[in-house]
């Protein structure tokens, strides 16, 4: 009995000191396979018992021990769960199980699952564990109240009014520096690595007003919308819709859709079929441009039959739903998509209410919106939306519950720290980058922020 006591003992002490180190260097997640000499299976003629689990709190990266009997030693006959998210088992004997607490757990019962194919059976903590996230806000790129534009490491860069921006599958973030016109006052470029780059700047060429960026499914093309032939603001361009390759540096510039005089601040791409929308300011139609020739687009639906819009859309991850956000009317549709068919439903209100602006929180209609800008979605289908005249970050659920993420509402400003804490001046655009955080084109700033809730 001592011999077996000490053998268990090493074993906790060898895998906390694993998973310290593991956590020390970034928390990551992709542990080491288990390489066990011998494995065996519990025994699925009898009953597995789970007596409890510690600690009953912790945050990413929490070693979660749990204990028991009849569990086996192979873990290909096991499967951990908190609050629904599964946690990766790093060792296990008969009688305790070591997991990793997944990211983003929030408050859960910790269940256990025993047995492989149809005979399996599930087991529940009588009690919830309590995830503690990580809350921060902090400046990424560019130098708060610097305006201009200069390259070079993401602390000495300076952004002029980040307009949209964009994150690859890499980690790559593309950004679009505002300008209107010929005369290089707007810009495409990339952070990546800690440093900056301008990759492309407005000029006589197709490149002039650049308002949104999208990404083909595979992310090998970049499609840049812009405003069309404004004789005020000193465009001269036809194209609405221009892009650039990965193959091509995200540098070579070309034509692809020409759509003259239409001021398209909204542009979408559907995750599965790699069809392209956008909007026209001035009509207030959503239309798809079907190709090859640069005049071949097709008008679909509008928003509430209204003219004069401001639009912001993207489709949910499955591209079964395109969400519009009418900037300047404070509220948020949605229009169901079959792509079988090509075919929009009706827009229906998902959150606040048409011409009424304000700071409310809760569902539906019952939320009210300032001017809200390009959401985007996390793994688990939560929409994150700027609001450029609340100044802050609203989290919407898929149910249509909202609730403020990060920022003081209808206070602009600057500040890092704690995300209810935090001050933002007219924020634009968020993307949501691939460990989870939220990254915010803080326009008037001139600075991107990253907003972690982990």
């Amino acid at each position: 009995m001592k011999i077996e006591l000490l053998k268990k003992r090493k074993l906790e002490i060898g895998l906390s000191l694993f998973i310290g180190m593991s956590v020390f260097w970034g928390c990551n997640n992709d542990l080491t396979p288990i390489n066990q000499s011998k494995t065996f299976p519990p025994d699925l003629n009898a009953p597995s018992v789970f007596e409890s689990f510690s600690p009953d709190s912790g945050g990413i990266g929490t070693q979660l021990i749990i204990r028991g009997k009849n569990f086996g030693s192979d873990p290909n006959y096991v499967k951990v769960t908190v609050n629904n998210k599964e946690a990766a088992i790093v060792g296990m004997d008969d009688e305790v199980i070591y997991a990793i607490v997944p990211a983003r757990a929030d408050i859960g019962y910790v269940r256990l699952f025993i047995g492989k194919d149809d005979n399996i059976e599930e087991y529940a903590s009588e009690t919830k564990f309590r995830y503690q996230f990580k809350r921060n806000v902090m400046t990424m790129v560019g130098q708060h109240g610097m305006n201009g534009r200069e390259d070079g490491s993401y602390a000495n860069s300076k952004l002029q009014r980040t307009w949209f921006l964009l994150t690859d599958k890499d980690g790559t973030v593309f950004f679009v520096d505002e300008g209107r016109g010929q005369t290089q006052n707007g810009a495409l470029r990339r952070a990546r690595n800690g440093e900056v780059e301008t990759l492309v700047q407005c000029s006589s060429g197709p490149f002039q007003s650049p308002t949104c960026l999208a990404f083909s499914p595979d992310q090998d093309t970049l499609y840049i919308s812009q405003y069309s032939y404004t004789d005020e603001e000193n465009t001269k361009t036809d194209f609405n819709i221009i892009y650039v390759t990965r193959e091509g540096g995200f540098v070579d510039v070309r034509g692809l859709c020409r759509a003259k005089k239409v001021g398209t601040t909204g542009l979408a791409v559907h995750p599965k079929t790699g069809e392209v929308f956008f909007c026209n300011k001035g009509t207030g139609y959503i239309y798809r441009y079907d190709g090859p020739e640069y005049e071949d687009f097709t008008p679909l639906f509008r928003i509430n039959n209204a003219m004069e819009i401001e639009t912001r859309m993207t489709f949910n991850s499955e591209g079964t739903i395109l969400y519009v956000a009418v900037c300047n009317r404070h509220c948020i549709y949605q229009v169901p998509y079959d792509a079988s068919t090509r075919t929009f439903g009706v827009p229906v209100l998902f959150v606040g209410a048409w011409d009424e602006s304000g700071y409310v929180n809760g569902t539906g209609a019952t939320v009210r919106l300032n001017k809200p800008e390009q959401m985007a979605f996390d793994e688990d289908g939560n929409m994150f939306v700027p609001e450029r005249n609340n100044h802050i970050i609203r989290k919407i659920t898929p149910a249509g519950s909202a609730t403020l993420y990060a920022g003081r509402p209808e206070q602009s400003g600057f500040g890092d720290g704690l995300p209810e804490e935090a001050k933002f001046n007219q924020p634009e655009c968020v993307t949501v980058y691939p460990d989870n955080s939220i990254y915010v084109a803080d326009r008037d700033n001139h600075v991107i922020r990253r907003v972690t809730v982990e």
